[in-house]
């Protein structure tokens, strides 16, 4: 367990770890709200971002691999002709 001493700040730092693709925002724009599965939308500082799944999604019984296969497999089909390059993206930025 880890204890903490000492003054901790009210920041406005927005982070994530997802797996996915990198879209436009207005590739983003374009998508519903109502995504398949896990899927979910996530913009960088920039205001482009990334679609796919957080890694604190992956499920009890569910493998690294079999998790990027799931991801994969759901993107794919809201993007079928279009060349996609998934990868782990971290993002943390601080507002002030």
């Amino acid at each position: 367990m880890k204890i903490r001493v000492g003054f901790v700040s009210n920041s406005s730092t927005t982070s994530f770890l997802i797996y996915g693709i990198e879209l436009t925002s207005e590739e983003l724009e374009k998508l519903t709200e109502d995504l398949p599965g896990l899927l979910e939308k996530e913009y960088s500082y920039d205001e482009d971002g990334y679609l796919g799944r957080s890694w604190d999604t992956v499920k009890d019984d569910e493998t690294g691999k079999q998790f990027k296969e799931s991801v994969e497999k759901e993107v794919k089909k809201l993007f079928p002709n279009k060349k996609l390059e998934f990868r782990t993206v971290k993002e943390a930025y601080r507002d002030g």
